[in-house]
């Protein structure tokens, strides 16, 4: 029985040009993490604020925090290296901030290639700054960058964050959506004042033993529950569109008793509904070629079907995690799950494809996006 599926640190790409808030979403995510211990690495310490993390202790270059979290800065020469030593530390996930490291395109390369079991692919966050990019001609004098080179990137996004929208108006927020939607019309979309975003739209928290005897409050916890409190501006005003701006992710749960159709499942893990950033779950699979339990995730566009043998009486659970994600492309993509078709005597190939144990060493990520 095969484990490695759950055993992978998924690795998220965190990009966006000089300026986007970046920076902000890293420190909000890393102060926000709760129960989710996450790697980081960064070019520059300056970037994470150490003083609200609390450290915790620095050994060989890796700074740990209070909360659990740890952070190591790198430059382009030693970014492998990196990444292999975070995802031994018991992390959930490894974010990487790419500025001053690579292109994003050119990061996302070498984390695929990365000869490590450890360690997978889990998607580009790519944060865009909405002020600069409502207004074209500022954003091209404040550094060559307009449109095309904001685009460009994007495309290539699994979860874009349109950041400082509290600077620009309806139709300027309308435009920006309208040029995504020309070249990124599938990535979950998330609308910012802060870079602030839930971390559990990107990773979930495993499972660890609590410590029965009573906890010291952390700091973070401090800030956090400062951060909760609902306060006015310096005008007595509540801040009215703090929930629009900091949009929550959402997540939908499909349960089913009996098999499920693998060839529509892989559709809906290769073709994955608008909006959706992520999903995971298990399937029970009923053919000539495999009866049994498949454990499934899929994110930026790499897929893990892994089978686990028999699970006598476990429900099909398929949870799909993203922003404004498209009901409707949910609800069909569902139905087809149930439609059992006899005659696919090898349907359940399409599936098992995703299994790293059939497919071999050398191919154990199977990608279904582009270059």
């Amino acid at each position: 029985m095969s484990t490695a599926a759950a055993a992978d640190v998924p690795v998220i790409v965190l990009a966006g040009f000089l300026g986007a808030g970046k920076t902000t979403l890293l420190n909000h995510v890393l102060r926000r993490a709760g129960d989710t211990r996450l790697g980081v690495i960064v070019n520059d310490f300056g970037m994470v604020n150490v003083d609200a993390l609390l450290v915790a202790s620095q050994v060989d270059g890796v700074v740990g925090f209070g909360n659990g979290c740890l952070c190591c800065a790198t430059d382009s020469d030693g970014f492998e290296d990196a990444v292999s030593r975070l995802a031994r530390t018991d992390v959930d996930a490894v974010l990487v901030e790419a500025s001053g490291i690579a292109e994003p395109r050119s990061l996302i390369r070498r984390v695929v290639a990365m000869d490590d079991s450890l360690v997978a692919y889990g998607g580009l966050v790519y944060v865009l700054d909405a002020a600069a990019f409502g207004d074209g001609a500022a954003a091209e004098a404040a550094g060559g960058l307009g449109f095309d080179a904001v685009l460009r990137q994007a495309r290539d996004a699994d979860l874009i964050v349109v950041n400082k929208a509290d600077l620009v108006g309806p139709d300027e927020l309308e435009l920006i959506g309208r040029r995504l939607d020309e070249v990124n019309d599938t990535a979950a979309r998330v609308i910012t004042a802060e870079a602030a975003i839930d971390p559990g739209l990107l990773v979930d928290a495993r499972p660890r033993a609590r410590s029965a005897e009573p906890q010291q409050l952390s700091l973070d916890a401090l800030l956090r529950d400062e951060d909760d409190e609902h306060r006015p501006d310096e005008h007595g005003q509540a801040h009215e569109n703090h929930d629009h701006l900091h949009e929550r992710y959402q997540q939908h749960t499909w349960e089913h008793d009996g098999p499920v159709n693998p060839r529509a499942l892989a559709l809906l893990l290769e073709r994955p509904p608008r909006g959706c950033y992520r999903i995971k779950g298990w399937a029970h699979v009923d053919s000539q070629v495999y009866t049994g339990a498949v454990e499934l995730s899929a994110v930026g566009g790499r897929i893990r079907a892994t089978r686990t043998g028999s699970r006598p009486g476990a429900r099909n659970v398929v949870v799909l995690i993203g922003v404004d994600m498209a009901s409707s492309q949910i609800e069909e993509a569902c139905a087809r799950l149930v439609e059992i078709d006899p005659d696919d005597e090898f349907g359940a190939l399409s599936l098992l494809r995703y299994d790293p144990v059939s497919v071999g060493p050398a191919d154990d990520a199977v990608e279904t996006g582009g270059d």
